[in-house]
């Protein structure tokens, strides 16, 4: 019976084979698909749940800053983030890969974070669309609305003025100094002979208001 030396059991024990470093390209596709995911594949959960709440705060103020100002502008907010949020996963594969993507994640955590991130992505983007769109485009009608009567009143009491001055006449209104007086294509004045003369105010929207 042969003798097994220590040295003989350390040397035929296979070393641990290293992880194989994730693929970049994977980790980008996964950022497009899923804005956040890829810092998950990477091994950093903090900066994928980090970026999804990111993401989704400029996607809301955003979409508020449209409704309320009317300026495509801010539309792009979403769209800035997204590319900061790639650059910044660039960055951060390179750091990552420095310290051989360690510590990491299990495959199996890695793979149900990425799953749970894309039903809870499919989930919101149906409640986006069935409640939130609508009531942003509703708040968005009202401010319009709320803009124009508020340029309509405006028109009338520049009427009512020049009518005091005696310089109110049947015709265009008197929209020099009228806030707002961009948003109107036509404004007409009638019966500015009598005590209570009335205008007519055509908006770039179509809409019509008529005063008093």
């Amino acid at each position: 019976m042969g003798m097994t030396w220590p040295e003989d059991t350390l040397r035929s024990t296979p070393a641990p084979k290293p992880r194989k470093a994730p693929s970049l390209a994977v980790g980008y596709l996964l950022n497009v698909l899923l804005p956040g995911a890829g810092f998950t594949y990477v091994g950093l959960v903090g900066w994928h749940v980090g970026w999804v709440g990111i993401l989704i705060a400029l996607n809301l103020l955003g979409s508020v800053l449209v409704g309320v100002t009317s300026s495509p502008v801010f539309g792009l907010l979403p769209f800035l983030g997204w590319v900061t949020q790639l650059v910044h996963f660039g960055r951060t594969y390179a750091a990552r890969a420095e310290r051989n993507f360690q510590p990491d994640l299990d495959s199996g955590m890695k793979i149900g974070l990425i799953a749970g991130h894309a039903v809870l992505n499919f989930l919101l983007v149906g409640v986006l669309t069935a409640v939130l769109i609508p009531n942003l485009l509703g708040a968005r009608t009202r401010a319009n609305d709320a803009g124009e009567r508020a340029a309509a009143h405006s028109a009338y009491m520049a009427a009512v003025t020049a009518q005091l001055d005696g310089k109110l006449l049947d015709g265009p209104c008197p929209l020099e100094d009228v806030p707002g007086n961009e948003r109107i294509t036509r404004c007409t004045v009638s019966n500015a002979d009598t005590e209570e003369p009335q205008i007519n105010v055509t908006f770039d929207s179509g809409h019509t208001l008529r005063l008093p």
